[in-house]
């Protein structure tokens, strides 16, 4: 399973002089644990990650961890409203490429046009795809 969310409280502990680190967090209102190399101590509480978690019991054990943005990164307004700008110019951007694959294909219908669309629908592809990542850290910085 996996969760995306803000770390509220984190507990790391030493284990085996330096081999490993055990880490216990709190995402939501969910406590996940796992054992890690040493290097895992550079997350810290406020920060969003991804987890992939296997539930053992009545434990969530973390399988991987993945950092998405750190708690400094993109929390203040100015940054707040240079992500939503970014957002909606993705959003309008996209709309103009299925305009350009709608007028290609469906009005006037030439191999020239058909190839216009093909990249279109690339890049649109492509588009939605960037925008779906990062909407990802747009949901927690732009809406808090």
């Amino acid at each position: 399973m996996k969760k995306i969310g803000r770390i509220s409280a984190l507990n790391t502990r030493v284990v085996r002089q330096n081999l490993a680190t055990s880490m216990s967090l709190l995402i939501g209102k969910e406590r996940f644990s796992g054992v890690f190399s040493p290097e895992i101590e550079k997350y810290e509480v406020g920060d969003l990650v991804r987890i992939k978690y296997k539930k053992v019991g009545f434990l969530n054990k973390i399988e991987t961890i993945r950092l998405i943005a750190t708690n400094r990164e993109n929390s203040d307004l100015y940054e707040r409203l240079k992500n939503l700008f970014y957002m909606i110019m993705f959003f309008y951007f996209s709309l103009f490429l299925l305009m350009v694959i709608y007028y290609g294909v469906l009005k006037n219908f030439s191999i020239i046009g058909a190839i216009l669309a093909l990249c279109a629908v690339w890049l649109l592809n492509t588009v939605v795809r960037v925008v779906y990542y990062q909407f990802l850290i747009f949901r927690y910085f732009i809406f808090g």
